[in-house]
């Protein structure tokens, strides 16, 4: 053998153990060198009639809030330190109520692992829609747009869909807030304690915009209308948007195919059986007994139709 094939049968061997190192290298690179997961279990959740508590609670934290801002501005300390007070306690009923979860983390690396879990209340809370959040509303509007009379060019409006707006306070800043506002106004720092109010408005609540199916906004209007129409004993008109309400929730379920299809089979057979007993009762006070007697139903239909809008 010539040294010219020794040669090359050296430099093949070292292509081969060089080829051998590296697939060493890119197997021993595919395990990660560092792991992590995260779990989250419910410790605790809420009913339907519980949410839409908290919701009104949250709406209720935003009136106090627009009160106290008023009294401040007429120098009526007294009556805005009360306004907060109220304000701070609907926090604490509401940190007490919402969900709470479990959160559980692990990371390692190189035999070294890292383990936690801890306990997490909800912090955000959407503000119930009701008679008067468009007034607790419209000041937080105007705070948060910083040319309120500006006019922007209107979008392409598409009819099928209607426009609507979530409201989400921030519990946690809504809290501090408070609590700031509480304090500077002790002190008698009515400019501090306004301020700290409007940080709560501009910050502690979040809007957002949303297009919804023309079908679904008008049954959750109707579902609400009913309610109002019950409460001001106009029955027969309750009974009417009932019915408009069925119509909406069936022209929502040929938009969206299965998507909710089952509940909103059991809304519209619990709104049918409603509306049937009434139209073949004569007697009025039967009538007012029946829809009386229906008013939680009502209002869970309306909370579970209001969530889909809210999920999207």
């Amino acid at each position: 053998m010539n040294k010219k094939s020794i040669k090359l049968i050296i430099h093949s061997a070292a292509i081969c153990v060089t080829a051998l190192t590296f697939s060493m290298n890119a197997n021993a690179s595919d395990k990660p060198k560092i792991t992590s997961s995260t779990t989250t279990n419910a410790i605790s959740t809420l009913t339907d009639q519980e949410k839409q508590a908290v919701s009104q609670a949250a709406a209720r934290v935003l009136f106090h809030t627009e009160r106290a801002q008023t009294a401040i501005a007429d120098k009526k300390e007294d009556v805005a330190l009360k306004q907060i007070k109220q304000g701070i306690k609907l926090i604490r009923i509401i940190k007490s109520t919402v969900p709470k979860y479990k959160v559980s983390t692990q990371i390692s690396s190189a035999g070294i692992k890292y383990k936690t879990s801890d306990i997490i209340a909800q912090r955000y809370v959407i503000v119930s829609d009701n008679s008067f959040v468009e007034n607790i509303i419209t000041p937080v509007i105007q705070k948060k747009n910083k040319s309120p009379h500006k006019v922007a060019q209107a979008p392409i409006e598409d009819f099928s869909l209607s426009r609507r707006m979530t409201i989400t306070l921030d519990t946690l800043v809504a809290g501090r807030m408070l609590n700031v506002a509480k304090d500077e106004l002790i002190k008698g720092k009515l400019t501090q304690a306004a301020k700290a109010l409007s940080e709560l408005q501009n910050h502690g609540v979040i809007l957002n915009s949303i297009e919804v199916p023309l079908p679904l906004a008008s049954a959750v209007d109707n579902l609400y209308l009913a309610q109002t129409e019950i409460s001001t004993k106009h029955y027969q008109d309750a009974n009417a948007t009932l019915k408009d309400a069925v119509s909406d929730l069936k022209a929502y379920e040929t938009i969206t195919g299965n998507t909710h299809s089952n509940r909103i089979h059991e809304i519209v057979k619990g709104i049918n059986k409603l509306t049937s007993e009434i139209d073949h009762q004569k007697n009025g006070k039967k009538i007012e007994d029946l829809i009386k007697s229906s008013k939680g139903d009502i209002a869970t239909w309306w909370h579970d139709v209001k969530s889909w809008v809210e999920k999207r």
